[in-house]
């Protein structure tokens, strides 16, 4: 099965510590993935992304996308983010593989008082809720399997006991490993994989 990664540091190794602990590694494991072609890189954005699509090896069988956290970080609105994340899903779409499309988790946790300590514009909550609700919709529309991470990390921010994150934003190796597990299961609930 051939893999293939586009995206942030959401699916990065870096920031889990451990060679082969960020989700995108992890889940190229569990489908036993040849090749894996990772072209996830820290501070991708979707302008990055859309550069990447022409570094594409051969046809995927396995597509995961996580993108748009950094556009948001540089102040992007969500209308451009968006925009490019459609051009994205045109060139996926003629790939004919299962794409999982990630939205953004939140490491405060929802709490914005929390935002504002870790630097973060209050006014970031606006912009990421239409972000993460286009992204919903967007896959909904391409019939894309959704990877809510919204939900999944919830609980899990900054300020938790079971804290998913380092450097604020980063999964860390309990967030990557959650990460893996929620791809693969989606691609086991949509067939694409058994066991």
């Amino acid at each position: 099965m051939h893999y293939l990664a586009l995206g942030d540091s959401i699916s990065i190794d870096y920031y889990t510590g451990v060679t082969g602990g960020g989700a995108a590694s992890q889940l190229a494991r569990r489908l036993q993935a040849d090749p894996f072609s990772d072209l996830t890189r820290d501070g991708n954005t979707t302008g990055g992304v859309l550069i990447d699509l022409g570094r594409i090896p051969g046809k995927p069988d396995v597509v995961t996308l996580t993108a748009g956290g950094n556009d948001l970080l540089m102040g992007q609105p969500a209308e451009p983010i968006l925009a490019n994340l459609e051009r994205i899903a045109e060139a996926l779409d003629g790939l004919s593989a299962p794409v999982l499309l990630n939205t953004v988790y939140d490491p405060t946790d929802g709490d914005d008082d929390l935002s504002s300590e870790v630097g973060l514009p209050r006014e970031m909550r606006l912009r990421y809720n239409a972000l993460n609700g286009g992204i919903r919709e967007l896959a909904r529309r391409r019939g894309y399997l959704l990877a809510d991470l919204e939900p999944l990390f919830h609980g899990h921010g900054v300020r938790s006991r079971e804290c998913w994150f380092v450097h604020v934003i980063e999964p860390n190796l309990a967030g990557a490993t959650a990460i893996a597990e929620h791809w693969h299961e989606l691609l086991r609930k949509q067939g694409v994989v058994t066991g």
